[in-house]
């Protein structure tokens, strides 16, 4: 990547950092519980559930926000949201409904940047160097959690009301998109030509029929994601792990997100147009470790390719969709693409309870073969290849 380009794709980036930030403030619910001994437990740990309804509402106005804003000022308000919602709760700490009203607001925010951010990266770079950054941001959601976890577990260990302290680093990001990321126009006043399609409606007419095959895809890959966060816990218990040790496995498994996202460029000279595949291999290869393993190293491994599939599959999900779409079609693409694995992942246990699947053992290999099936789809389809010669034609790889 071209060095002059470092210090913007810093800015953009650092937007990401905040996505996973509210896996620090689930992890405190047991100390917040205590304090609101006359409220209902599962109230409390809407904590953590609540903050999806902010993402979707974030998604669903998005497309409109994108045409009123310029990307970069949309950046910065989605990072206020998540700043101000983020820190009151340090000064109003008496109210539960209030709490939980922040967590709406601070994921709200981050539906914004989730949705932002591949915009701001498909504006701004161009063929490789974009499939470079898009994987590149997804390794930033893995290192943002880690952190966001670590300071807030430290700030939070005497007082959980310290925790919502971490937000404070939102003023940092805020300043580096701020002064990083260069204004741009509103796509609104892009072109010249009258007639160009700008409603949305029109936009989802337009949009290559190859964008809602990827649309499932997504979907698929955070049903994949799902089963495997929601019941590694379970099928791990089976094996007599406790709580400690699948939070060691899972954290230590972050790193595999994070090399795959350092070494994404690499690994595409290797791939090709077969990434996507690839990433679900990667999947295929976490449930069976974690599955058919009793050793804390191949444990921990299985949650490695669990980063990597993520990683290699989120990576080129929106560098794909990018290569089939203009820009105004692409800040709708990716909004429908957010939306869809926001629902996936909302509603997974669900999906997987229609086909009789119990919880643990079952689902896990459930996840495999669903892996397993797309992998073979792909590769036989030549999905990739297909994607890459509309790019060539279009002139937009």
């Amino acid at each position: 990547m071209n060095k002059k380009k470092i210090p913007l794709v810093l800015g953009i980036l650092s937007m990401n950092l905040l996505l996973m930030s509210t896996s620090a403030v689930s992890a405190a619910i047991a100390a917040i519980a205590k304090s609101f001994p006359k409220e209902p437990i599962s109230k409390v740990q809407m904590i953590g559930s609540i903050p999806q309804f902010g993402q979707l509402i974030a998604t669903v106005i998005f497309s409109y926000l994108a045409f009123k804003l310029t990307r970069k000022n949309l950046g910065l308000l989605a990072v206020a949201f998540v700043g101000v919602a983020g820190l009151l709760p340090v000064f109003y700490t008496s109210s539960l409904n209030l709490i939980l009203a922040c967590m709406i607001f601070v994921d709200f925010g981050t539906g914004l940047i989730s949705n932002v951010a591949p915009v701001l990266l498909q504006a701004n770079f161009d063929g490789e160097e974009r499939a470079t950054a898009m994987g590149w941001s997804v390794g930033a959601n893995n290192i943002g959690m880690m952190v966001f976890t670590a300071l807030g577990g430290a700030l939070g260990a005497t007082d959980w009301h310290n925790l919502f302290w971490i937000y404070a680093l939102t003023i940092v990001i805020f300043l580096m998109v701020f002064f990083l990321v260069p204004q741009d126009v509103k796509l609104a006043k892009q072109g010249n030509n009258k007639s160009e399609k700008t409603n949305f409606k029109s936009i989802i007419g337009s949009l290559d029929k190859h964008v809602y095959l990827i649309l499932i895809i997504s979907f698929v890959l955070s049903l994949c994601m799902m089963i495997f966060m929601t019941n590694q816990s379970i099928v791990l218990a089976g094996k007599g792990k406790g709580t400690a040790y699948v939070a060691m496995v899972t954290a230590v498994g972050n790193i595999g997100g994070i090399i795959a996202a350092v070494l994404i460029k690499y690994i595409r000279k290797i791939t090709k147009t077969n990434t996507i595949a690839w990433g679900f291999v990667a999947f295929v290869l976490s449930f069976v470790l974690v599955l058919f393993t009793n050793n804390i190293v191949l444990h921990v491994l299985g949650n490695m390719f669990s980063g990597v599939g993520i990683v290699l599959v989120n990576a080129t999900i929106p560098y794909e969709l990018s290569v089939l779409t203009n820009e105004k079609e692409f800040t709708v693409a990716i909004a429908m693409n957010t939306f869809v694995s926001s629902v996936a992942g909302m509603f997974a246990p669900m999906i997987i309870s229609l086909f009789h699947v119990s919880a643990g053992e079952e689902s896990f290999v459930a996840g495999a073969i669903l892996a397993a099936a797309v992998f073979v789809i792909l590769i036989i389809s030549r999905f990739g290849k297909k994607i890459e010669k509309i790019g060539e034609a279009e002139g937009t790889v």
